[in-house]
């Protein structure tokens, strides 16, 4: 069950990093600049953003499983399209579609995480669903861009789309016995109703870790999406190599998820893990921008960097599971990670507008400065999270 969910997650991750690698050859080959480009994934991450709450109340009284299902077969659908209909409107609206199916991903994989895997063991399956992801980060930039070098970026985004709709045919057969919160529901005879749980939603501890999945997102995606363009424009490295440092850092959190969901199973202050994991993540992040462009510094820089970063999530995770009510788990996990859509929606524009402007190395600092305010809210949190769990 784990290694499904997983591997849904891993295209998930995928799919979103499917049009940053190829926005250079884009802009080359269609002429689009790369603030039309960048529009792109906002608006990708709009749709997400606006859909996920309501796909979670969605999970947690329908199942998850079709939900799933459907989504992936949208966004795998989309993907190929990009590589058929190349036209700038037709781009916009397929992103929009794809960022819709992307939604299900986060309400509907932990409402089934959460009602299936013990508790003891939960921080090492939380671990292993974000290492999944971030394995599908970490292979797109390469293999995306290797690719588009070679063969086109619109035959990179047919061959990667059509990938992921083969894909669906193994989920639709190893999953027909997944327990979600949907059966957590029907068996609780006080499980509360729609206008209860939206009211839930409202409460200062869930509002505290929206604010910060959102700051934590627009700060990541500096190293993680737009690295490429900041080293090609200010050092003048190559694409693919660019694309390599990105690579790496996405490694490095994959790694650092491993340990953090060991260390969030054996310890009882999440908040502290996570704090010290992210601020020191904060700090790599600002040096990116100041460090010489050698690679026996960026690589080793931008893998620890990572490492940091993946090192907080289970406990950060751990923390939004222990807020959600009996049968509410997508509800509220749809509702913070949405946070992750709000950020990624947003800063693509500021880091766009660095771009165009001459200020590439400004993305990895204003980066790494909302990664500390993130950080920062986890502190505000914690006495708002002892106040709802005494």
């Amino acid at each position: 069950m784990i290694s499904v969910i997983g591997l849904c997650h891993f295209f998930s991750h995928f799919y979103q990093f499917v049009l940053p690698p190829l926005s250079i050859l884009v802009h080359q080959a269609e002429g689009y600049s790369l603030e039309s480009l960048a529009l792109l994934v906002s608006v990708f991450y709009a749709a997400s953003f606006i859909l996920q709450v309501p796909v979670g109340f969605f999970v947690d009284r329908f199942g998850a499983r079709g939900i799933l299902i459907g989504g992936t077969v949208v966004l795998a659908s989309c993907t190929l399209l990009y590589g058929v209909y190349t036209s700038y409107p037709a781009l916009v609206i397929l992103s929009i579609i794809a960022g819709a199916a992307n939604s299900v991903y986060h309400p509907a994989d932990y409402s089934i995480l959460s009602a299936s895997v013990n508790k003891e063991k939960l921080g090492r399956a939380f671990g292993t669903h974000n290492f999944a992801g971030f394995a599908g980060y970490a292979t797109a930039p390469i293999l995306v861009a290797w690719l588009g070098s070679i063969w086109g970026w619109q035959n990179a985004a047919i061959i990667t789309g059509g990938s992921g709709l083969l894909f669906v045919v193994f989920v639709i057969f190893l999953s027909r016995d997944f327990e979600d919160s949907s059966h957590r529901r029907h068996a609780d005879a006080n499980s509360t109703s729609l206008i209860q749980d939206g009211k839930m939603l409202l409460k200062a501890p869930l509002l505290l870790f929206l604010l910060f999945f959102t700051l934590l997102s627009a700060g990541q995606l500096g190293a993680q999406w737009f690295a490429d363009d900041v080293l090609n424009l200010g050092h003048g490295i190559p694409v693919v190599e660019g694309n390599s440092y990105v690579s790496v850092f996405v490694i490095g959190i994959a790694l650092g998820i491993l340990g953090g969901g060991i260390a969030a199973d054996k310890s009882k202050d999440h908040i502290r893990l996570a704090v010290i994991a992210f601020a020191a993540c904060g700090l790599g992040t600002v040096l990116m921008g100041f460090v010489p462009p050698y690679a026996f510094i960026l690589y080793p820089l931008f893998v620890i960097t990572g490492f940091l970063f993946g090192f907080g999530f289970a406990s950060r995770d751990m923390l939004v599971r222990s807020l959600a009510p009996a049968g509410a788990s997508g509800a509220v996990f749809g509702f913070v990670f949405s946070g992750l859509d709000i950020g990624a929606a947003i800063i693509p524009l500021v880091y766009g507008y660095f771009l165009g402007v001459g200020l590439e190395f400004y993305v990895f600092y204003l980066g790494g400065v909302l990664i500390f305010s993130a950080t920062a809210i986890i502190g505000i949190a914690r006495k708002n999270f002892a106040r709802s769990n005494p």
